[in-house]
C-alpha cells in the first residue's frame, strides 16, 4: 500500500488554500481572534475528507496503509487513545462468545476493566511471574495461559499486556498459537509497543494477537490521544462488530488535526521503512552503554524486553526530582522504587547524552551504593461477583486495617497512577495480604490522594 506523503495533510492545505466560507462546526471558524495558528486546520466530516466511522476514502486508505505496515488484514484508527479501542475489542470478543469468561492478566489497564465492567463478563485472573529482584509485575506465562483454557473450556477470550508500562515483553507468538488451539480470542494491549513491528526485532519483538493495539503517540510521531487497533487474520470477530464497538466508545466528531498526525505519521513510516527508526536505535545503544556504570542506580535489562525505556532501579521518586528541578528534565514517572524514562522516535545522540551526562552527575552527587527495593506482590484475587454487579451495588467505606476490612468485597478501583493498574477492583474480596499491601507507604504514595490513602476503603455492604 503506497502512503508516501501526508495525504489528508495535503487535502486540508489544498483546500484551505481556497479560502472557503466555513458554515459548519467548528466554531471558532478559523477566525485568528478565537483560533491559534495550530487549530486553523480543524475542519469536520465536510465532502472530500471522508469519515471515521465510515471510511471509504483518505482514511481508508490511512488504515489500509497502518495495515500494511504491522503486516494485519484490517487496521482501525482512533482518535479517543487506546482505551476506545480496548473498549470495542473486549465488547467484540463478549458479542462474538455471548456468557463466556475472559482469563484477564491482572497487569491489565483500567480500560480493559472498565470494558469488562461494561460486558458484566466473569474474570479468571491471570497472574503475571513474579521475580523477587522487580519491584514490577513480570512477563504472562504461555504455559499459564495454556493450563487455563485447558481446565476451563468457558474461558474464550484472553487478554493481556505486551509490553508492559516498564517495559515487560511476554512470548506472544506462542500465547498467540495457544490461544487459537483453544479456540479463544486472545486481545494484547500494545499501547507501549507502536514501534515494536518496523524494524528487525531492535527493540524487541513485535506483539501478537488476534486483536494488537497500539499508541501511536506514546513513542512514535503521532499526536496524543491517537492509536491504532490491528486486526489478523484468522480473527474471528467480524469487522462490523468493531466498527459498531467503535461507533458507540469513539467520539463522533473526530479531530482531523489528531487525523492528520496519524497521516504524516504513517506516511513517513511508510515511505521510509525501517532505516527512518536508525538514528533512534543508534542512540537507545549509546545510552544504554553510558548508563551501564552507575553506582547508585541500575539500568534494568533482561534478555527480551522493550529497549525504548530507561528504567532505572533505585530511588526514582529522589532522581526524578532531581533531573527535573536541577536539570530541567521531565521524566515519565518516578516511583519509590524504580524511575521511567520513555525515549521515542524523535530522540536523537544528542538528547539522550543530555540525559545520560544528567544522570550521570545525579548519580555521583549522591553518597551511598545502589539497594535493591522491595518486592510487592500483588494478592491473587478472590472474586465474589462481576464487575458489573459490584459496580452497580451501593457501597460503604470501612477503615483499612483488618478487624474492618477483611472478608469484605471492595465496590471500588484501588490503583496506582500512572499507569492504571489495579490493586483492587470491585467485587474483589479484601484478604489480610490486601490491607498489608495497601497499607504500605510505598503504596499510598502511588494511590495519591484516594480512599485508601486517607485510611478508608469503599466495600459492599
Amino acid at each position: 500500500m503506497r502512503y508516501d506523503n501526508d495525504r489528508l495533510g495535503a487535502a486540508l492545505k489544498l483546500y484551505l488554500g481556497t479560502d472557503p466560507l466555513p458554515m459548519h462546526m467548528p466554531g471558532g471558524k478559523r477566525n485568528p481572534d478565537f483560533v491559534s495558528q495550530a487549530f486553523m486546520r480543524d475542519i469536520t466530516e465536510i465532502g472530500g475528507f471522508d469519515n471515521l466511522h465510515a471510511p471509504e476514502g483518505l482514511i481508508k486508505d490511512m488504515e489500509d496503509c497502518a495495515a500494511s505496515i504491522w503486516k494485519a488484514e484490517n487496521a482501525f484508527l482512533s482518535v479517543n487513545g487506546s482505551t476506545a479501542l480496548l473498549l470495542a475489542a473486549i465488547r467484540g470478543a463478549s458479542i462474538q462468545n455471548p456468557g463466556a469468561k475472559i482469563l484477564t492478566a491482572m497487569n491489565c489497564h483500567l480500560a480493559v476493566w472498565n470494558a469488562i465492567e461494561l460486558t458484566g463478563s466473569k474474570i479468571v485472573p491471570l497472574m503475571p511471574a513474579l521475580d523477587p529482584e522487580l519491584p514490577f509485575a513480570g512477563h504472562i506465562s504461555a504455559k499459564d495461559v495454556e493450563k487455563n483454557l485447558a481446565r476451563d473450556p468457558s474461558i474464550k477470550t484472553v487478554v493481556i499486556t505486551s509490553p508492559t508500562y516498564e517495559g515487560v515483553i511476554s512470548d506472544t507468538e506462542e500465547i498467540f498459537r495457544i490461544t487459537r488451539k483453544y479456540d479463544a480470542v486472545l486481545i494484547t494491549d500494545s499501547a507501549h509497543g507502536a514501534h515494536l513491528g518496523i524494524d528487525n526485532d531492535f527493540f524487541g519483538p513485535d506483539s501478537k494477537g488476534d486483536l494488537v493495539i497500539k499508541s501511536l503517540h506514546k513513542t512514535l510521531s503521532s499526536p496524543t490521544q491517537t492509536a491504532v487497533m490491528l486486526r489478523h487474520e484468522g480473527c474471528p470477530i467480524d469487522v462490523p462488530v468493531i466498527r459498531r464497538g467503535l461507533d458507540i466508545f469513539e467520539t463522533s466528531s473526530p479531530s482531523y488535526i489528531l487525523l492528520q498526525g496519524i497521516s504524516k505519521c504513517l506516511a513517513q513510516l511508510n515511505s521510509k521503512g525501517p532505516k527512518i527508526l536508525k538514528p533512534w536505535e543508534d542512540a537507545i545503544a549509546y545510552a544504554e552503554d553510558a548508563l551501564g556504570s552507575l553506582r547508585n542506580f541500575r539500568l534494568w535489562k533482561a534478555p527480551v524486553r522493550e529497549r525504548s525505556k530507561f528504567v532505572l532501579m533505585g530511588n526514582g521518586n529522589m532522581l526524578l526530582e532531581y533531573l527535573r528541578g536541577t536539570f530541567n528534565i521531565e521524566c515519565e514517572a518516578g516511583f519509590p522504587s524504580h524511575l521511567i524514562a520513555m525515549t521515542g522516535i524523535g530522540d536523537t545522540e544528542e538528547t539522550l547524552k543530555r540525559f545520560c551526562d544528567a544522570v550521570t552527575a545525579t548519580d555521583d552527587a549522591i553518597d551511598g551504593q545502589y539497594v535493591p527495593a522491595d518486592f510487592i506482590s500483588r494478592p491473587y484475587p478472590k472474586l465474589s461477583i462481576t464487575l458489573q454487579e459490584a459496580a452497580n451495588s451501593r457501597s460503604r467505606s470501612v477503615d483499612l486495617e483488618p478487624e474492618f476490612a477483611i472478608g469484605l468485597p471492595s465496590s471500588e478501583f484501588i490503583y496506582g497512577f500512572p499507569p492504571g493498574i489495579p490493586l483492587l477492583i470491585p467485587g474483589e474480596v479484601i484478604t489480610e495480604d490486601t490491607v498489608k499491601v495497601l497499607s504500605r507507604n510505598d503504596i499510598r504514595l502511588m494511590m495519591g490522594g484516594g480512599r485508601a490513602y486517607n485510611g478508608l476503603i469503599p466495600v459492599l455492604p
